[in-house]
């Protein structure tokens, strides 16, 4: 079936045509913030490298809703525990500087996905990953390593945000090479 006209849309569901516009205008808006973000991202890049660059684009309101999911599914854990011992008094710069780090270490791992999940410096960069977890957040076992790995893959949000990061398929690169790593 070919593409409806605005008005056979608002025949269709009783919306005005002015409604239909002001909503098609609110997300192409949205759109293009969106595409505004990821330009400026790119940009950065090109300028200044991987190391320097920010994930602000991805993450202010996303972190905001994990944060909150966060605390309703382990909020009484031991490792939830430490996260909070450890973030307080953590300035939201701060914070977001550690986001903008992880991240970095996301997209090193993206760059070695031609690599196998098992090669030593993937290995590596995974075992840099649980000590980054660890020094800034919480004691993160083997574990709970597992977990998170198979987390960046079942949540959808997290998994997109990885994969952003470090290119499509990162997240599952990172669940296989964290596999790798535990079972050793």
């Amino acid at each position: 079936m070919g593409m409806w006209t605005v008005k056979e849309v608002s025949r269709l569901t009783g919306v005005s045509v002015r409604a239909l516009h002001h909503y098609d205008a609110a997300l192409l808006k949205l759109q293009l913030k969106h595409m505004e973000g990821l330009i400026s991202l790119a940009c950065e890049i090109q300028s200044k490298g991987v190391d320097e660059m920010s994930f602000q684009a991805f993450h202010k309101s996303e972190m905001e809703q994990y944060a909150k999911e966060v605390k309703e599914r382990w909020g009484a854990t031991k490792a939830y525990g430490e996260y909070l011992e450890k973030s307080k008094g953590q300035t939201d710069r701060k914070q977001q500087e550690l986001a903008d780090r992880l991240m970095t270490l996301f997209v090193k791992i993206g760059g070695l996905r031609k690599r196998s999940p098992e090669d030593s410096i993937v290995q590596e960069n995974i075992r840099g990953l649980q000590e980054f977890i660890i020094e800034h957040y919480y004691v993160c076992t083997d574990e709970i390593l597992l977990g998170l790995g198979q987390m960046y893959v079942c949540d959808e949000r997290m998994k997109q945000t990885i994969d952003k990061a470090g290119g499509e398929g990162t997240a599952e690169f990172v669940r296989q090479a964290i596999m790798a790593f535990g079972g050793r």
